[in-house]
């Protein structure tokens, strides 16, 4: 059994957060390179991957363009 098969509950915090990198990973190069063969799993990981690099890049720009006084 491959380690990214086990449960979550099973996995060491490195092991499972890999294993979600490389999901995420996969998931985003099906939808660019291939999106009429992704499946819905990949497109919703996709897609909650866009926003989370979204609000990142939101943050920072919070971060170094305050608002006036």
């Amino acid at each position: 059994m491959e380690t990214c098969d086990k449960p979550v509950a099973d996995l060491a915090t490195g092991d499972a957060l890999k294993c979600a990198w490389d999901k995420g990973a996969a998931a985003l190069s099906t939808v660019v390179h291939s999106p009429a063969s992704a499946t819905i799993s990949d497109w919703a990981l996709a897609f909650l991957a866009a926003l989370v690099l979204l609000n990142l890049l939101l943050l920072l720009l919070r971060l170094l363009l305050p608002r006036p006084l």
